[in-house]
């Protein structure tokens, strides 16, 4: 096991801290602004739903009970009634979850119920079963129809889901990146007499930066549209998974990131087929993540190991974990959980991860507890055994 010690120096702390305040000095006051006038609406509009779908249950049930009523009153021979039982159905739609094919089976079992509880005089039961077999087939129908307008509904939610966090995040991270910009130049234009040559090369390097960001940012929603439209332009070459995570290793010590990494690498580590540069950006999402999360002083460890007909890579931190609630969606586009706040991000890097290693068909397995860490797994077929297509 080798240890790869990423323990930043007295001045990069300094250095850091000091970049940092100039950014939070600007915006944390209009960040935290937003933040209390974005939520408090959301609160709001929580309380509504919970009231209207309380509204919306009490009407349906009460209307299955005056048709029942209307049923039981009417004559035997008459059947129209029972049609009604689609009026409830459809406004099911109101509902948050709807529960459309739970109102159908109940109007089902209550149209069908009826001449085996008061005969008819005139025709036989099983007439009027028959009849009433037609009104059964319009409330599934109904049901249907709900449904898919249900699906419709949540996809559209979904999207303007999705435009909310791409937005939210765009304006966040370029915005921060702005204010470092547009304060290091109001700086610069202020004390343009008063500072040295030095002092103007250190603003314009942070100047330079923050503009290194942005276009970060921007190459990394280019990559997540690439990966949208399933172009992944994945190889098939040999890879060795100890060389590209012990270089990786390295650079991220020499970029004086925070943390400890544990490498538990194979001396011959079986080799898996791919695409190099790919498979390296993925290692570059999941292994900083972990250092970003963890603490300074707890070590991250990296093992890899045979499994099979494939090669295991885990990395596990003992860093704040995911919730349950985050964690199915921790692989959505622009998403970011719950611990994520308070750290810089664009929510898509695990989403990068998944989508690579789903085009070397493998898998991504993510384990996390809240307080105690997060153990990322990546399966990939071993190089003799992956069938390139």
């Amino acid at each position: 096991m080798r240890r790869v010690g990423l323990r930043p120096s007295a001045r990069a702390i300094g250095t850091s801290i000091g970049e940092r305040m100039e950014t939070l000095a600007l915006s944390s006051a209009r960040v935290s602004g937003l933040r209390r006038l974005r939520d408090e609406p959301r609160q709001i509009a929580g309380r509504a739903m919970i009231s209207r779908d309380q509204m919306v249950s009490i009407a349906i049930w009460l209307l299955f009970a005056a048709i029942l009523v209307l049923d039981f009153t009417t004559s035997r021979e008459n059947v129209s009634v029972c049609f009604a039982y689609v009026i409830p159905i459809f406004i099911s739609l109101f509902e948050t979850r709807s529960r459309a094919i739970f109102y159908a089976s109940t109007a089902t079992v209550l149209s069908l119920a009826e001449p085996f509880v008061q005969p008819p005089h005139d025709i036989s039961v099983w007439v009027e079963t028959g009849h009433r077999v037609a009104a059964v087939l319009s409330q599934w129908l109904a049901a249907m129809l709900v449904r898919l307008q249900q699906n419709l509904l949540v996809t559209a939610r979904d999207q303007a889901e999705f435009r909310h966090r791409f937005v939210d995040i765009l304006s966040h991270e370029i915005g921060t990146a702005l204010t470092t910009v547009v304060g290091q130049a109001y700086r610069l234009t202020k004390l343009a007499e008063k500072l040295t040559p030095k002092d103007v090369a250190a603003r314009a390097e942070k100047i330079r930066a923050a503009a290194d960001g942005i276009q970060t940012i921007i190459d990394r929603i280019q990559f997540a549209s690439s990966l949208g439209d399933g172009s992944i332009p994945a190889g098939h070459h040999s890879v060795n998974l100890r060389t590209v995570i012990s270089e990786l290793a390295e650079r991220l010590k020499e970029e004086h990131r925070t943390g400890f990494l544990e490498l538990n690498l194979y001396a011959t580590p079986p080799l898996v087929q791919g695409d190099e540069m790919l498979l390296r950006r993925a290692f570059e999402n999941v292994i900083p993540n972990s250092i970003k999360y963890s603490p300074s002083d707890v070590p991250i460890l990296i093992t890899i190991m045979g499994h099979g007909s494939a090669v295991r890579v885990a990395i596990v931190d003992r860093g704040r974990g995911i919730s349950p609630d985050d964690l199915p969606r921790v692989c959505t586009p622009y998403y970011r959980g719950e611990n994520s706040r308070g750290t810089r991000g664009t929510g898509l890097g695990l989403y990068f991860v998944e989508r690579i290693v789903e085009a070397h068909r493998g898998r991504l397995l993510i384990e996390s507890t809240v307080d105690y860490g997060t153990k990322v797994t990546i399966e990939l077929p071993r190089a003799s055994d992956r069938v390139v297509a």
